[in-house]
């Protein structure tokens, strides 16, 4: 696993709990809210490289996990 990987986990775990919210908010079914969470977590890798740091990271991932 190269430095990208694990910085992108690091923040993953550290930020879990709000990507969870974020699911629920749409469905309150186990499964669908799995899809959900993966879904964001692919979307939040393709988007790491360009995050600018403009906002903070916690906005950021809430943004990409609302959208």
């Amino acid at each position: 696993m190269d430095d990208k990987e694990k910085q992108f986990e690091k923040i993953i775990m550290e930020n879990k709990r709000t990507i969870y919210t974020v699911c629920y908010m749409f469905s309150k079914d186990k499964t669908q809210v799995d899809d959900l969470f993966q879904e964001i977590l692919l979307r939040l890798w393709m988007g790491f490289d360009t995050f600018r740091h403009e906002s903070n990271l916690r906005t950021w991932i809430y943004r990409v996990s609302f959208n």
